[in-house]
């Protein structure tokens, strides 16, 4: 098949859901009609400023999915009618949470706040997850959009000043349902949809994806559209914990029928002429067979247990930052994990220095790193080193051999572009840009070569900026 011209085939049904904004009684019109077929051709996108811009998350997405043959045929067509990223650099810890905050406000995770995807209370490390907004302290990209935003489980947006969200908040309590969890902070209308989804969709993962999606959809294709959609898709993300990379080519087969879905209900709403898909991969996967338990040394020296904590390791996977008290503690919580080190050659000890030169957490008073195939576990029982249940891990301090994805295709984003390296930090300024929004606070750059949208050089015909056409 040409890959030019390929014809990106998904099965779309009818989206049925209330109208985003909050009215409870307004449907979907049954007159529109989805296409069953899309045309993503290398066709240069049309310049301008998008009506709706799609910022999807895919776990563990990389660049050697969206290859030809691979098992996700409509990103591998946006990627070559598109933009696509050789190669994207991370921000430290490369995990779920300060990576998607992140991507929102262009600022690493030691400026925006959200430095682990587990909150630290006074008796240990807690079931929570930094869900709410105000974990972050920086601007983002929903600020600037006078509240056009809908956030489909998008991490830390609990709260938002959004029109609408789902958020990823799951049950810590003893009894406590998905449903339960999420009803005091999810828009009514996306509430009502949760109550009549399969139970399926309580836990991460394919339905709860295409419930996502399906949400989405009947947002896209009412009469008041949101300007910025958020939406994390996690499908893969079991599979590859559990099986390890490789294993997942079914689960990414399943999110690219997601992103198929996604860009023909904006066919179906505000048209791909004004519309602009962005997707982007969370984090690297590597395999691992050993588990490292560092809180299980801490607490066999006294410092650590379920009551209370002078020292505390917390996990991000091949990772881990380690937190004291006082800087007694601090020593001591050291020379017991360097002898640790040094007996099982599972993890190294990294320095203070080392971990300000990865921007890493302020708070913490130095690093560990596993060793290749090493994971790091938060709990403090069980042995101190075992075979791993996990089969793959993110958040290593040293640079993986690949790298999360990033392909950007619709209005005002050029065509046929292949960017040889970003930084998780452009994303956010390069969608403020698109979107005609600002982040002052951003300290990644706006990739304008990536833009068509008025004053870039690309907005223009070459002969009208005096280049040679020839």
């Amino acid at each position: 098949m040409n890959r030019a011209g390929r014809l990106v085939r998904f099965v779309l049904g009818l989206p049925i859901g209330l109208l985003w904004m909050g009215c409870l009684t307004e449907t979907v019109d049954p007159a529109v009609e989805l296409p069953t077929q899309l045309s993503v051709s290398r066709d240069v996108p049309p310049a301008g400023v998008p009506s709706v811009l799609v910022l999807a998350s895919v776990a563990g997405l990389t660049p050697e999915l969206h290859i030809e043959g691979g098992p996700m045929p409509v990103l591998t067509a946006l990627a070559e009618a598109g933009v696509a990223a050789q190669r994207v650099e991370v921000v430290m810890p490369e995990s779920a949470y300060p990576v998607h905050a992140t991507w929102v406000s262009g600022r690493r995770p030691r400026d925006h706040g959200i430095v682990g995807d587990r909150l630290i209370g006074e008796r240990g490390l807690r079931r929570s997850r930094p869900w709410h907004a105000s974990h972050a302290r920086t601007r983002t990209l929903w600020d600037g959009l006078e509240g056009k935003v809908l956030a489909l489980d998008w991490p830390s947006t609990q709260g938002a000043s959004v029109a609408a969200v789902l958020p990823d908040v799951q049950p810590t309590r003893r009894g406590e349902t998905w449903l339960s969890a999420i009803a005091d902070s999810t828009t009514p209308w996306l509430l009502a949809l949760a109550k009549s989804a399969l139970p399926a969709v309580a836990v991460a993962g394919p339905e709860r994806d295409r419930f996502l999606v399906e949400a989405a959809c009947a947002a896209l294709t009412s009469s008041q559209r949101p300007r910025l959609l958020l939406v994390r898709l996690r499908g893969p993300e079991r599979p590859l914990i559990e099986q390890g990379p490789g294993a997942a080519d079914a689960a990414f087969a399943e999110a690219d029928e997601a992103l198929g879905r996604l860009l023909g209900c904006l066919a179906a709403g505000p048209g791909l002429a004004d519309s602009a898909l962005v997707v982007v991969g969370d984090r690297v996967m590597r395999p691992v067979h050993t588990a490292v338990r560092p809180n299980r040394a801490l607490a066999h020296a006294g410092l650590s247990s379920d009551a209370a904590w002078q020292a505390l390791a917390r996990s991000n996977g091949g990772s881990a930052f380690v937190y004291a008290k006082n800087p007694e503690a601090a020593l001591q919580a050291r020379t017991v994990l360097a002898k640790e080190a040094s007996a099982t050659g599972a993890f190294r000890v990294v320095s203070a220095e080392e971990m300000i030169a990865h921007s890493a957490d302020p708070e913490a008073w130095f690093g560990l790193e596993a060793s290749p195939g090493f994971v790091f576990l938060d709990s403090m029982r069980g042995p101190l080193v075992a075979p791993s249940p996990l089969r793959a891990a993110a958040g290593y301090f040293a640079p993986a051999a690949t790298s999360p994805a990033f392909v950007a295709w619709g209005r005002g984003i050029r065509g046929g572009i292949v960017a040889p390296s970003l930084h998780q930090l452009d994303v956010a300024p390069t969608l403020s840009q698109l979107l005609e929004t600002e982040l002052p606070d951003a300290e990644g750059r706006s990739l304008i070569g990536l833009l068509r949208i008025p004053g870039s050089v690309a907005a223009a015909p070459p002969e009208e900026e005096g280049l040679d056409a020839h």
